[in-house]
């Protein structure tokens, strides 16, 4: 017997899928090697909601994000209102990724399997309190908490190597690997259980405007809607699909097999052609992106230091990993030896065109991160910069319109140099000794530093920098990313 072809509006779904799956891919392995290509945070939708919370309580954007995320999930919000979940079925691309996994799962196994009723209903409910806490830290701690353990970042990341992806998605990737092998057994397991941003589309969903509607008096109820529904939702059993779980793919509606319309894709209670459905969907997504452009925020790549510099509105914080040590010395007035010499890098191992993240692997050290480069840069400047978590990180003129500590005479430059070092030296109450062979380590306390070097925790606290409320009883890596610090920072401090 023939394969029965598959309807054109899903050869047009699958097509859809694989273009922003492979388009997400060639961008994300773009990033690692070139420059001005926006990076997975800048793409990843879920991304958008995590700096609008940060946005609306204190006026700011995560810093890895653009405004270009809040165009993208207000995209997904308003697709969420009409279309109910159209994006997961239409648009994501790591719904589209589990789906490539799905298949291999269908050619090697000849069949697919099913969670039993009882476990799959509880399940369900696991993404609800995923994303409040997400959506709770982000607010709290003003940083993009999810990111170790984003799946799709660490697939973003894949081309860069497994020690860069290790050191920072080592959660993320192991939950990828398990996602993509339980994707092989179980339709997009992800979406059903854990996807924060579909907890997000569900929410919208009940809004009720789109609907797969049953005609009773035609179905014959052979549950063949059932069996190819991804979603695992029972539609030969209900008048009007209502589940938070339908991604609008509508293959329920395509798979039936009576002559007469018994499942009608319906839009306030109207019934739309299929393709109707479709163009739809994409007007709204193409009109949030021209809405972006018209108001300037669809950006998903921040803007060059050079070109903050000429407007007159850097800082700091506009350092990015993408930068290059001749971007940030140009940006910023400092003698390109200068940085260096304040890093303690060596400009024949480390030259200037190199990108500051890939600063360990091309010097062959560990633990260097950006951070440490705007450390470094408002230490010569003698700027405030409170860490990548911080809220302090003042607007530098550029050099065109002040002159600065690089352009100073050398004895002005030395002192300009050395005052922040000094003052901090005041502050922080750097009363003791630190012998020559102490390494710091993030697996130690604050307690255990304390008693390896013989002083109290207070005395520790200050001189590394940390607010007087930092628990002094755990590890202090995990501490960093609620506390604004890198243990480069703390590396530095303690030797000082």
């Amino acid at each position: 017997m023939a394969a029965k072809k598959m309807p054109p509006i899903q050869i047009a779904r699958r097509i859809s899928l694989g273009i922003v799956l492979v388009g997400f891919t060639v961008l994300t392995i773009l990033h690692q090697r070139l420059q001005g290509i926006p990076s997975v945070d800048a793409l990843d939708p879920f991304g958008g909601l995590e700096t609008l919370m940060k946005f609306l309580a204190g006026g700011e954007f995560i810093k890895k994000l653009e405004p270009g995320n809040i165009v993208l999930v207000g995209a997904i919000v308003a697709l969420g209102l009409v279309l109910s979940r159209f994006f997961c079925g239409w648009f994501c691309a790591f719904g589209a990724l589990q789906g490539v996994f799905g298949w291999i799962g269908k050619k090697l196994f000849k069949r697919r399997f099913e969670v039993p009723k009882m476990v799959d209903r509880v399940l369900r409910w696991a993404k609800y309190p995923i994303l409040v806490g997400i959506i709770y830290f982000t607010w709290t701690t003003a940083s993009l908490v999810i990111r170790p353990y984003d799946p799709l970042a660490a697939y973003a990341h894949l081309s860069a190597g497994f020690s860069e992806l290790w050191a920072e998605f080592g959660v993320g990737f192991i939950l990828l690997v398990l996602i993509m092998v339980g994707s092989m057994f179980y339709d997009r397991v992800f979406c059903k259980y854990v996807c924060p941003l579909g907890a997000v589309n569900a929410i919208l969903s009940r809004v009720p405007l789109f609907r797969i509607k049953r005609i009773e008096n035609t179905c014959i109820s052979c549950s063949k809607c059932d069996r190819v529904c991804p979603m695992n939702v029972e539609v030969s059993t209900v008048q009007s699909v209502n589940s938070p779980e339908c991604i609008a793919c509508m293959e329920c509606v395509t798979a039936c097999p009576t002559k007469k319309p018994s499942l009608v894709a319906t839009l306030g209670g109207k019934a739309l052609n299929l393709w109707t459905v479709v163009i739809i969907g994409l007007a709204i997504f193409v009109g949030a992106a021209l809405i972006g452009q018209a108001t300037n925020m669809l950006q998903f790549v921040a803007p060059k230091l050079t070109d903050l510099a000429t407007k007159g509105n850097i800082n700091v914080a506009d350092i990015k990993g993408s930068s290059t040590y001749a971007e940030v010395a140009a940006a910023f007035g400092i003698e390109t030896e200068r940085l260096y010499r304040e890093l303690g890098l060596d400009m024949k191992k480390v030259p200037e065109t190199t990108k500051l993240k890939d600063t360990a692997a091309v010097a062959g050290i560990e633990d260097f991160e950006t951070d440490t480069v705007r450390f470094a840069v408002a230490k010569i400047l003698g700027v405030p910069y409170a860490g990548e978590s911080g809220e302090t990180s003042a607007v530098v003129k550029p050099v065109a319109q002040e002159t600065t500590a690089a352009q100073a005479p050398a004895s002005q430059q030395t002192e300009t140099a050395q005052q922040p070092v000094e003052t901090a030296a005041k502050t922080q109450g750097t009363t003791f000794a630190v012998p020559a062979d102490f390494v710091l380590e993030g697996t130690m306390s604050i307690q255990d530093v304390a008693k390896a070097l013989s002083v109290s925790t207070k005395q520790v606290i200050e001189k590394l920098g940390l607010p007087a409320d930092i628990p002094v009883d755990k590890p202090l890596r995990d501490l960093k990313d609620q506390y604004g610090y890198t243990m480069t920072t703390l590396k530095e401090k303690i030797k000082q």
